[in-house]
């Protein structure tokens, strides 16, 4: 029989065992925390903004899911795996997911959304798939992404300021306002509101509870490179590509150095590219794996950032990377030994980094068409003197927002919301954000939105400059002596049979146009016959019998009420009606 003699070969051997590794990352990751209780907590509570709970809710929201994903792995360990829990938690560094998802959390995060998003990190991004060393995708992100989706209505209700920046701070955070100017914006419209750019790289800044300071991500990165816990590469091709892109975007827009370094510096990017791209068991193993995933996440974030309507991209472009790990990978290994085979996929990423920023750059440009809001509209333009009444609409954030404004003598006199399905849209009301857009309407620009409903007040305010850029261009154009031309209104047909006058008339609704059949009988309108349709809602008008309403009404249309949910359609109607009374006024007086 024959014998297998084992002896000592030429192994490598690694003192950088994993434990050791997790607690380098845990060191890393103190300052930032030190720091967010410091910036989130005790500022606020020194100025007074906060009580003794606000004092120390920045660590609540990292505890609080930390502690959550431990207790998921205990009990997972204790029912599912039947095996000492105590163990099983020590050796799968169990509390990690709800910490790093605490860290890129909003500070005003409900605690039932943190303990949730911490439960699905835990057991869907992690256990699921195996537990420790086995996830495709980052645990923490895909907390994060699940909370996103599951409250996608309330979540934006819970604002990244903390009290003192609620104080003192105007704007939303910079990568939502960045999203809200025109174009690329300037460095006042991009840096100025939040101080220098000595605020961003210190982390003075709005934004999650980890992820604001540049100059701790960058100490983290140096100190876990030199204990060798992360791949370097990742994050430096990562914030390089950026850094490339955004300069180029900005050489088209005179803003490249501001530009490039606002966009490394704002958002989760440096922490993201740190702690979440670099976790081992979700990135590449390999060199050139690792730069490709690197240039890769930079193309993603900055087409997310400006292609997309989420300003951050982050997120989605670390988990979208994950998924492409094992096709990396074997681009790698292949490459291992010949490095001119990986040229293709090197060159292709570099034509892309250069074309999407070439494109980039070129659409945001001042003086294109992007300077035309496509999320405005002008439903109706009513005519009368020196008085020009718009009805307007504009994309809000989860509806379109539909107003009433009223322009006499070249001012503002009446800005009225017609319809409105916004989450939280009574902090508008509370803020009394459409006196001081009237107030202000000599220099709207300068508006500071408000804090919590940051799409809705950006889009009303978008809304009246839209309407007063309307006005200087096309105001008075439809005048003709003292009788109203309006342009969404037309009479196709009139006949005449003895007293009786009928007219096919056309007025626009809200996404079409209606077309009626009117008749008049001495000044009189005794039927309306809705020969044409295609509005949404129209149900809404027939079920309240509004055509009815109107001919009971008509000798005071002008303050007949519109219908609840279906204004827009509700108003062309009322307005059909009045228009072609005026018109046969001016036939039969003719």
């Amino acid at each position: 029989m024959k014998t297998f003699d084992v002896e000592k070969g030429p192994f490598l051997n690694s003192k950088n065992k994993t434990s050791k590794m997790m607690l380098h990352l845990f060191i890393a990751l103190l300052p930032i925390i030190i720091f967010a209780f410091y910036k989130n907590g005790i500022i606020p509570y020194k100025n007074g903004l906060t009580d003794i709970k606000g004092l120390f809710l920045p660590l609540m929201v990292v505890i609080l899911p930390a502690l959550t994903s431990f207790l998921t792995e205990m009990l997972y360990a204790s029912i599912f795996l039947k095996v000492d829990a105590l163990k099983y938690v020590k050796n799968s560094f169990s509390f990690y997911p709800g910490l790093f998802l605490g860290l890129i959390m909003p500070l005003n995060t409900p605690f039932s959304m943190l303990i949730l998003g911490a439960f699905v990190a835990t057991l869907v991004g992690k256990l699921l798939f195996g537990g420790f060393g086995n996830n495709i995708f980052n645990p923490a992100l895909v907390g994060r992404i699940f909370i996103i989706t599951a409250y996608a209505i309330t979540f934006g209700k819970y604002v990244y300021h903390n009290s003192y920046e609620l104080d003192t701070i105007a704007s939303s955070t910079p990568l939502t306002n960045a999203s809200l100017v025109e174009g690329i914006g300037s460095y006042n419209e991009l840096v100025r509101p939040y101080g220098s750019l000595m605020n961003f790289f210190v982390g003075t800044i709005p934004g999650a509870v980890g992820e604001t300071s540049a100059l701790l991500c960058i100490v983290a990165f140096l100190y876990l490179t030199l204990t060798k816990t992360i791949k370097w590469r990742i994050p430096v091709f990562y914030v390089s590509t950026v850094f490339i892109m955004a300069f180029i975007i900005g050489l088209f827009n005179d803003l490249e150095r501001t530009y490039s370094l606002f966009q490394i510096l704002s958002g989760g990017l440096m922490f993201g590219a740190v702690f979440m791209a670099t976790d081992p068991v979700t990135s590449p193993t390999t060199f050139v794996g690792q730069a490709l995933y690197g240039i890769s996440l930079g193309i993603l974030t900055i087409v997310f950032r400006h292609l997309t309507p989420y300003p951050e991209g982050v997120l989605t472009s670390i988990l979208t990377m994950n998924m492409l790990v094992f096709i990396i990978d074997k681009i790698g290994v292949r490459a291992r030994f010949n490095i001119k085979r990986s040229i293709p996929y090197f060159s292709t990423l570099i034509i892309l980094m250069l074309g999407i920023s070439c494109y980039i750059g070129i659409g945001y440009r001042k003086g294109n068409d992007t300077e035309i809001d496509p999320n405005f509209e002008i439903y109706s333009k009513e005519i009368n003197g020196n008085t020009v009444a718009y009805m307007v609409g504009e994309k809000g954030y989860s509806s379109t927002l539909k107003a009433k404004i009223v322009i006499t003598n070249d001012k503002v006199v009446s800005y009225e919301i017609l319809e409105q399905n916004d989450s939280y849209y009574s902090k508008i009301t509370q803020a009394n954000y459409l006196n001081t857009l009237i107030k202000n309407q000599a220099k709207l620009n300068d508006v500071d939105i408000v804090a919590g409903v940051t799409f809705t007040s950006n889009g009303l305010k978008k809304m009246l400059i839209n309407t007063i850029d309307d006005y200087k261009e096309n105001g008075n154009e439809e005048i003709k002596g003292d009788v109203v031309i309006d342009k969404d209104f037309e009479v196709l047909e009139h006949n005449i049979n003895g007293n009786i006058h009928e007219y096919i008339v056309t007025k626009k609704g809200f996404s079409s146009k209606l077309k009626l059949n009117i008749t008049i009988i001495d000044n009189i309108i005794t039927s309306v016959v809705v020969l044409e349709q295609n509005d949404s809602y129209y149900g809404k008008v027939l079920e309240s019998d509004y055509i009815n309403y109107l001919l009971a009404n008509q000798s005071k249309l002008e303050d007949v009420d519109t219908v609840a949910g279906a204004t827009i359609t509700s108003t062309s109607l009322k307005q059909a009606l009045i228009e072609t009374l005026k018109v046969h006024i001016g036939d039969t007086n003719g």
